[in-house]
């Protein structure tokens, strides 16, 4: 099983050369939007999973690390249990609950529902990982946007799989790696520079873990894009702004963007998925 996929979206699915790239599309009334992954050039299995809900209010990319145990089935697992949060009748209940003034309601709710989340998950594989004595813990990142009424976004990540926002032509990135390049960057770059790959927050290996989340306000012709770093290991911002600009539809900006991963050397599994507001 190269990648998770969820039975009610299986009409959504296209298979492209079997299973070195699969996508979907969703499209509403007020998004339309394109989820790709593809095994990349050198790899043989596929540790990324994506996910969209059919309303288009629900996006989830999650990367399970690399040179650990089972990344296949931390990604799936994540995948599988946040999206179960975000179900109709938790969040109703939830918003009869949230009376936080600091910010607005609904936002509060998706907040608690992702802490919750987050939370759940995390447990699950640590409790995995220490059931099954594994030699080096399975984990995986997470990157997760919710759209909500009254134009709030809501974003969180955990690892360096990342969100950006292109908006009057401009890229912006929202999330700031888990990393310890990150780190040595933020600390005025001392002593050696370490490897890009080692990242200091995933879903899994810790008893504990918390997400970064932030919120803001989204305005239409918004696009966003959730990518694992197979992307942003092969081309930069630049490459990624470039591409946007260029107006194709998402579904074409979403091969686009893994197509030019894998020309830079596809050393890695690639996931993007592409959301723009209507």
């Amino acid at each position: 099983m190269p990648i998770t996929i969820h039975r009610q979206l299986f009409n959504k699915i296209r298979i492209m050369d079997i299973v070195k790239r699969i996508y979907y599309n969703v499209n509403t009334s007020r998004i339309t939007a394109c989820g790709v992954s593809d095994v990349g050039n050198v790899r043989t299995n596929n540790e990324d999973s994506i996910y969209i809900d059919e309303g288009g209010k629900f996006f989830l990319l999650a990367d399970g690390m690399g040179g650990h145990e089972r990344g296949e089935e931390a990604s799936g697992a994540a995948i599988e249990i946040i999206r179960n949060h975000f179900n109709p009748e938790k969040v109703k209940a939830e918003l009869k609950d949230t009376t936080d003034g600091i910010m607005p309601v609904e936002v509060g709710c998706v907040q608690t529902i992702v802490s919750a989340a987050v939370e759940r998950t995390n447990s699950e594989l640590f409790a995995r990982n220490k059931r099954d004595r594994l030699k080096r813990y399975m984990g995986t990142t997470v990157v997760g946007l919710v759209l909500m009424e009254e134009s709030y976004v809501f974003w969180f990540h955990v690892g360096d799989s990342r969100l950006y926002r292109f908006r009057d032509s401009a890229l912006k990135r929202l999330t700031e790696d888990h990393s310890a390049y990150a780190e040595w960057i933020n600390n005025g770059r001392p002593g050696a520079e370490p490897s890009r790959s080692i990242i200091t927050k995933a879903i899994g290996p810790r008893a504990v873990v918390t997400p970064t989340i932030n919120w803001d306000k989204w305005v239409k012709g918004d696009t966003y894009i959730l990518c694992s770093d197979g992307l942003t290991d092969m081309i930069d911002d630049d490459n990624i702004e470039g591409i946007l600009k260029s107006g194709d539809d998402v579904e074409k900006t979403a091969n686009r963007l893994a197509d030019a991963a894998m020309d830079a050397g596809g050393k890695d599994n690639t996931s993007v998925l592409v959301c723009k507001i209507l």
